[in-house]
Order: structure tokens, then C-alpha cells, then sequence
């Protein structure tokens, strides 16, 4: 595929998004990478399946000294069989969406709500207590996202092109909202959270729908992602995607570890780190490191 000039700098508008964060970003031959978690490093643009060499991997490990790099791969390639949410459907519509348990609650959603954008500065204000929400439904920690983080966050997205802000508005009170961003021809739902009080009305089929069936007709957008299975959630929170409309995109998840660690990374290690994060099922940090552990030990 041949890109354009406004597509060749899709990925570098990413990166100034990352930056912004504080993040470190390195661009390689196949992709670019950015520290995701301290010295351990993810790539981008995340719909890009890739095979990267030994001397791409050496310039992540020795040149950035990470600890390890996580990527998506061809089904040929190394990795963990895995899949992408995807929806690519360009007929896209109610009908796509489950008859028996979504598109009654959609129809509903769409006559209690307004679906539209709004600025960054505002979500940086009504975003987070929905972000407490639904990180509390989900039995995580409401303090991962606090005021300052979540205000940088939405000050990185602001003013950069490709960037949005969706809502579900019940006159002014947001009930739910997406973060996305397009990169080359494909729409990525990055964040997503809604108020607790709202969701018998269905706030997030009413989202999911409009925006996904909108950008679907656009003639620049092949697809809209949802992301990657999770590597620490069960495959239940993905249900609603699924009867969206959305479907499993084959691939495979790659951890790969700096030859210094990879020794030390094995069962009796990784089951420690089982009973840390049972010890704190709130921790996202044990439920990230126990799910980098067991897709890279299932690969192996």
C-alpha cells in the first residue's frame, strides 16, 4: 500500500500525543515503539501486523535498555494466538448489531441520547468521574486515573489532528464517551468510559453505533478498532463489542524479553506474580505484569 504524505505523518502525530505524556518514542524500521510501562516498550501503529528482525529487537533492548517489547504478528510469526476488535462492515448498520441482546438497547440508547463531539478542555473536566466509574464496575482501581493524569491526557489529545472527543450527552450531563484518533485508514476507539447512573438507558450502544456506523461511511476510513483482546481481562468484557457488530481479528501477540531477563522469566516466577496480583486484584500493575507473563510462557 502506497501512502499519502498526510498518511506518512499520521504515526508521528501519535508520537507528539505520547511525547506529551512524557513517553519516550523510537521509530525502527517496521514501526515505533514508546515505553508503555518503565523499560518495557509497545509499538504503533497497533493495526500494523509485524515481524520485526533481531537487529530492530537489539535496538529496543540495548540502545533503549527495555526490559522487554510487546507487538502484534502475522498468524506465520511468533507470538500467542490472540486476535483485534475490528469492524470493517462499510454497509454498517442497525442491522449489523445482535438482534437478541444489542439492537433493541441501541434503538433505545439512540432516542435517549445526543451523540457528538465536544472540545478536550471539557472532557478534561466531565471525563474522570466517569473513568471512576467504570474502573470500579470493572473491580479496578478508581485512582488509575487521577485529576492531573487525566487532565495531561486530554491536554495531549488537544489541538492535534485526527484526534476526538465523542459523548453521550442526556442534556448536558455526559453519560459516556470515546477518545479516538485515525491513523492511516483505520479509526481506533483508544478510551472508553460511562456513568454508572446512565447505563439502563443504554449510553454506550447509542456511542458504539453512531460513531462506528459514521466513520465507516467515510470513504478514507477500511475500519474502526477497538484494540486487542486485553492481556489482563477476562474475554466477558469483550462480549458487548462482539454484539456491536465487531468481530475477532486472527493474529499474534509477541512478548519478547531482553536476553538478560529471559532466564530469570519462568513458572515458579510467574506464579509469584499470580499470588501478588490475587494478594491485589485492584493492582493494575500485578494484572499487566501477570498477563505479559502468561501470554509470553503460552508462546513459548
Amino acid at each position: 500500500m502506497v501512502l499519502t504524505e498526510v498518511e506518512k505523518m499520521e504515526p508521528e502525530v501519535f508520537s507528539e500525543f505520547l511525547m506529551r505524556q512524557g513517553h519516550h518514542v523510537v521509530k525502527t524500521e517496521s514501526c515505533y515503539w514508546y515505553d508503555a510501562q518503565p523499560g518495557f516498550y509497545f509499538y504503533f501503529p497497533y493495526h500494523r501486523l509485524i515481524n520485526p528482525g533481531q537487529d530492530e529487537l537489539d535496538r529496543i533492548f540495548w540502545g533503549q535498555r527495555s526490559i522487554g517489547v510487546r507487538f502484534f504478528a502475522p498468524m506465520d510469526c511468533v507470538g500467542k494466538e490472540s486476535y483485534s476488535i475490528m469492524c470493517s462492515d462499510k454497509h454498517y448498520d442497525i442491522t449489523s448489531v445482535d438482534a437478541k441482546y444489542a439492537r433493541r438497547q441501541t434503538r433505545r440508547g439512540l432516542e435517549s441520547f445526543e451523540i457528538r463531539t465536544l472540545p478536550f478542555r471539557d472532557l478534561a473536566t466531565l471525563g474522570n468521574p466517569l473513568n471512576h466509574d467504570t474502573l470500579s464496575r470493572q473491580e479496578r482501581d478508581p485512582g488509575a486515573w487521577n485529576e492531573q493524569k487525566w487532565r495531561e491526557y486530554c491536554e495531549a489529545a488537544d489541538g492535534l489532528e485526527g484526534f476526538e472527543a465523542w459523548g453521550a450527552f442526556s442534556d448536558k450531563s455526559l453519560a459516556s464517551f470515546m477518545v479516538t484518533f485515525q491513523m492511516e485508514d483505520v479509526f481506533t476507539i483508544l478510551h472508553h468510559s460511562s456513568a454508572t447512573e446512565y447505563l439502563r438507558f443504554y449510553p454506550n450502544n447509542a456511542l458504539v453505533y453512531f460513531v462506528t456506523q459514521l466513520k465507516l461511511s467515510q470513504p478514507d476510513v477500511h475500519a474502526v478498532s477497538y484494540g486487542p483482546q486485553s492481556l489482563d481481562a477476562p474475554e466477558s468484557l469483550d462480549t458487548f463489542k462482539f454484539r456491536m457488530g465487531f468481530q475477532k481479528m486472527p493474529m499474534k501477540q509477541a512478548i519478547v524479553f531482553n536476553p538478560l531477563i529471559r532466564p530469570f522469566i519462568c513458572g515458579p516466577f510467574h506464579k509469584a506474580v499470580q499470588l501478588a496480583a490475587q494478594a491485589r486484584p485492584k493492582s493494575d500493575t500485578f494484572r499487566k505484569l501477570e498477563g505479559v507473563l502468561r501470554f509470553y510462557l503460552e508462546a513459548s
